[in-house]
């Protein structure tokens, strides 16, 4: 039971001393030959591992929201590339224009052409004579008068 009681203060104390040591030692080994930095990284808190400065935690924070805040001006200049120029929007809207004008005219002349048939069959019927539809219309004076 000694012995455990022993062991288990003596892992404590281990693991103490290396979390105390262990970010200096890795200072020093950073640095290479003659005192230049090496490739090895330096740990940025001299506490124990996982627990960081105030000013580390804030500094990643700042950090991370700079990063955040490129990639969102990123995300909308791409957003804006992909919307076009303004010439292109013009462009646009007035295709949109012309095409609700074209179906505007083709409705106009479909009721245009029904009132016509109408007048024609109110006269047609009191003289006594067949009605005109659509299909006699096109095919007496050609597709372009129906639509």
């Amino acid at each position: 039971m000694v012995a455990l009681v022993i062991l288990l203060v003596g892992g404590v104390l281990a693991i103490g001393l290396w979390s105390w040591l262990a970010p200096r030692a890795g200072a020093q080994a950073a640095a290479g030959p003659r005192g230049r930095p090496g490739r090895t990284r330096v740990r940025d808190s001299s506490g124990p591992p996982g627990l960081r400065s105030a000013r580390a935690i804030t500094e990643q924070r700042e950090a991370l929201e700079a990063e955040d805040l490129a990639q969102m001006l990123e995300a909308h200049n791409a957003w804006r590339r992909r919307r076009g120029t303004m010439q292109d929007v013009e462009l646009l809207v007035a295709g949109e224009a012309r095409q609700a004008a074209r179906g505007r005219e083709a409705t106009l002349a479909d009721r245009e052409l029904d009132q016509l048939l109408e007048a024609t069959n109110a006269r047609r019927r009191a003289r006594g004579l067949p009605e005109r539809d659509r299909e006699e219309v096109r095919r007496r004076y050609g597709q372009d008068a129906v639509d």
